[in-house]
């Protein structure tokens, strides 16, 4: 042959990866049951597809090494006679594999179809999506299949009840020390229970470095605290110092999380800047300010922007673009329903004033049509708060994506409010204890109403991704690498 052929040879399980999982992954990859993949691992030789190109074998080997299974591609000099390990490509349409010495050597166990000899293509996972391939960033992605890939989290209250308990106790009994390994903890359990397209994701930071974001952040608080018993002239220069450390606050907690957040063992990133974060949650608030709230939706466009556009999946950053009218509508809607809510509120208060004396005398009958209006302004305040997050979260997420692939939110103001009503009340009436309930039942509504849209193979993108993280060295840790957040 012309051009240099070579084969993908299965290794074993990557250091560092669980070979319980690997292995696991592989057989539903492959669509083989747990004896047969014993088999291939343990073989002397396993060759999983031969005569292809090198830059095919490539992506093999990277999609293999996502999952934690390690692969090589080695050189041969000419076609094999017998097919390997075969892997039918998609487009063929066969659901039969052709028979080969390795599956042979597996009981003839068919493989599901994986890729062709030109195009990666992931395993035929989902059926509505079995004809898409993997494509470049500058193809055309208008072209391609759009496959509907829901979040989920599966989580439970009293399973995170278990967790959250210890963790206060445990935070208490140190004086907060254990609060660092806390965050680590919970943020282990909603990372791992948040699901896409059959993965979760996940939380490496270490507690350690979280301690001491927060130790700076208590100095912190105490200098604030403490400036004001001293003299007024030092306390608002205290708050002006700490003023000009939050966009670098701001920058390295975000860069921190992200760092340590990754999925299929891909991190994100985060490149912001502080003049941007000082730009963008200093400058245009103080301009929204000023301008009596007219520059408030430029200030929330920038901010959104600025954290979104400054993320990426390995290499690959995210986007956020919308015109500035959808936090106009957003800021109108919230004036016009506040300024209706208190006019109906005064008049409906002045006649219940007016009624709590007849004739000159006390009425404590009167009292109770307070009780409506009590009831009435704090679902008013639960509901426009119910309003400003599901505007923001549909804004944010609808107007995001992810090289050509988009993210979809349909959150319900009625249904995020009844969300919120019954927090709210379990909170006060537990006194607490419902915390965890709470924040599982959000988290929960979140993912159920989220979703991504991709645009052709999303396992051929992430194999693509990995395969780039890879060949890319990890930049220097900033000196301090800490999450500063609390």
């Amino acid at each position: 042959m012309s051009n240099p052929q070579f084969e993908v040879v299965l290794k074993g399980v990557l250091a560092g990866f669980d070979e319980a999982k690997a292995k696991a992954d592989f057989a539903a990859l492959f669509s083989l049951d747990a004896e047969k993949v014993d088999r291939l691992f343990s073989a002397k030789r396993t060759v999983l597809k031969s005569g292809i190109a090198e830059d095919v074998a490539s992506k093999y080997v990277a999609r293999l090494a996502g999952i934690g299974v390690e692969a090589v591609a080695e050189a041969i000099a000419v076609e094999p006679a017998a097919p390997e390990l075969s892997l039918v490509p998609i487009e063929s349409g066969k659901n039969e594999i052709e028979p080969s010495a390795v599956e042979q050597q597996a009981a003839q166990e068919p493989a599901q179809a994986y890729a062709s000899s030109e195009n990666f293509i992931r395993p035929q996972v989902k059926a509505e999506s079995a004809s898409s391939s993997y494509q470049s960033s500058s193809a055309d992605a208008s072209s391609q299949e759009t496959v509907r890939y829901p979040f989920a989290f599966t989580g439970k209250g009293f399973e995170y009840f278990k967790i959250w308990i210890v963790n206060i106790l445990l935070s208490i009994v140190t004086l907060g020390i254990y609060s660092a390994w806390a965050k680590v903890r919970n943020k282990q359990y909603f990372y791992g229970n948040t699901h896409i397209a059959d993965s979760t994701f996940e939380y490496t930071a270490e507690p350690i470095k979280i301690l001491k974001g927060r130790i700076i952040a208590f100095l912190l608080y105490v200098a604030i605290g403490a400036s004001g018993h001293i003299s007024p002239i030092f306390s608002i220069v205290v708050s002006l110092l700490f003023l000009a450390f939050l966009p670098w606050i701001i920058v390295a907690s975000l860069r921190f999380n992200a760092r340590h957040s990754s999925y299929r063992n891909i991190s994100f990133r985060f490149n912001g800047t502080i003049g941007g974060a000082l730009a963008a949650f200093i400058g245009w608030p103080i301009l929204g300010v000023l301008s009596l709230g007219l520059l408030l939706p430029f200030a929330w466009k920038k901010q959104a922007a600025y954290v979104t556009n400054n993320h990426s999946y390995g290499a690959e950053p995210f986007s956020f673009d919308v015109h500035v009218k959808e936090y106009y509508k957003m800021l109108l809607i919230l004036i016009g329903a506040t300024v209706v809510f208190f006019i109906a509120l005064a008049v409906l208060g002045g006649a219940a004033a007016a009624s709590l004396f007849t004739l000159g005398k006390f009425n404590p009958a009167a009292l109770m049509a307070f009780i409506p209006m009590m009831i009435a302004y704090f679902a008013f305040y639960v509901g426009l708060g119910a309003y400003v997050v599901v505007s923001l979260a549909n804004i944010h997420w609808n107007n995001t994506q992810l090289q050509h692939h988009k993210f979809e939110a349909n959150w319900s103001v009625f249904s995020y409010f009844k969300l919120l009503v019954v927090n709210t009340l379990g909170i006060l009436f537990t006194l607490g204890l419902f915390v965890p309930f709470a924040k599982v039942r959000t988290a929960a509504y979140k993912a159920e109403h989220t979703a991504l849209l991709v645009q052709g193979d999303l396992d051929g993108f992430i194999a693509n991704k990995l395969e780039e993280s890879n060949s890319l060295a990890e930049g220097v840790h900033d000196l301090f690498d800490i999450d500063i957040s609390l």
